[in-house]
């Protein structure tokens, strides 16, 4: 029998491989309101030869709106379907009770955007990775959040001019396929010809607004940025975390070190070998991830025990925990708890250029 390596590294191996792979493909999820059919809810779809199939269960506008999403070459095309007069709780809800993680957006009215909002904020404190895109909001200011602002987009087919709100279908989708590598900014919106520019550049992207901008004979996507402004690193808000790519890969990576240890380490005793077991496949992960440069492999990235967070559980039933030194509360695993860490360093891409040149 061939000797291997233990499973969990097997199994965050073949992670770290397709790490890029996946992160260029995600999963577009849309929201329609729509009571041409009202005998389904969900639907998925991976190209626009199965989305025609199913073109008469739709009004011509949401149809349009979910052919502009596999126009891009979104991994997957999730339609939601709920009444015209529905809410979009009930959207969510149905969102969060079928889908793990992926990128959320509609067609819709401010009220609509709003609830995405907050719907995502909830999500974000119970340690989920959906992110939404939402149009025109006011202050979101939340990683999670994605705040696109044009007044008007002209497409290059015969819809022509319209209204910024009806290119969130076809952002949506870009967001979906720029992966972890390539990132969002300046990214070609292929669809379009010219776009309404913002008033101003420079106030809407310390807004936190996601915009397009002309380039020429292109329109592109501005930098790529999410709506948090308010950095609070005692809360865990760092500067980094505004950029979508950064966000993309430090979220992939949380959604693949829970999926490891929900499907091969729960059930596993809970003590100090145990855990080490378990780091050391996470650091051969961060190794990986270091070699395909989606993490600085110039940086340690580095799994840990949380010492902090251990000392503080053993504190609340035994104060003595305080004067343990930090060994003794390393080698005491607390209860059915594991308390882990880590310290990474993730790759942006390239945007800014500083380039003098001297001439004698």
């Amino acid at each position: 029998m061939d000797i291997t390596l233990p499973q969990l590294e097997i199994n965050f191996k073949q992670l770290a491989v397709s790490f890029i792979e996946r992160s260029e493909r995600g999963v577009a999820i849309f929201i329609v309101r729509d009571d041409t059919d009202k005998t389904f809810s969900y639907k998925e779809y991976l190209d626009q030869e199965e989305l025609d199939v199913d073109k008469a269960l739709y009004t011509d506008d949401n149809f349009a709106n979910m052919s502009d999403i596999v126009y891009f070459g979104v991994s997957k095309l999730v339609v939601v379907r709920i009444d015209i007069a529905g809410l979009m709780t009930d959207a969510l809800s149905i969102i969060g009770n079928k889908l793990k993680t992926g990128w959320v957006s509609t067609v819709g009215e401010i009220s609509d955007y709003n609830a995405l909002v907050t719907w995502e904020k909830a999500r974000l404190l119970e340690g989920k990775t959906y992110k939404v895109l939402c149009y025109n909001v006011a202050d979101p200011d939340c990683e999670g959040v994605h705040n696109y602002t044009n007044p008007s987009v002209t497409f290059k087919d015969d819809r022509g001019k319209v209204a910024g709100v009806n290119y969130i279908p076809s952002l949506l989708a870009i967001l979906c396929v720029c992966n972890v590598t390539r990132g969002v900014t300046y990214y070609v919106c292929k669809n379009l010809v010219e776009v309404e520019a913002v008033p101003d550049v420079k106030a809407s992207l310390n807004n936190g607004e996601l915009i397009l901008i002309n380039d020429f004979d292109k329109v592109r996507v501005g930098t790529g940025i999410n709506s948090l402004v308010t950095i609070d690193k005692t809360k865990g808000k760092f500067d980094d975390m505004k950029y979508i790519e950064i966000m993309e890969a430090t979220d992939m990576i949380k959604d693949d070190i829970r999926e490891i240890y929900k499907n091969d380490y729960v059930g596993n005793k809970n003590n100090l070998d145990n855990q080490m077991i378990f780091i050391s496949a996470v650091n051969t992960y961060f190794g990986d991830l270091a070699e395909t440069e989606i993490l600085d492999n110039k940086y340690d990235n580095i799994g840990y025990v949380s010492v902090t967070k251990q000392r503080k559980a053993w504190e609340e039933i035994n104060p003595e925990a305080k004067l343990w030194d930090d060994t003794k509360v390393k080698n005491m695993s607390f209860k059915r708890s594991t308390f882990l860490g880590a310290d990474i360093k993730v790759l942006g891409s390239m945007m800014n250029l500083d380039f003098d040149i001297l001439m004698a």
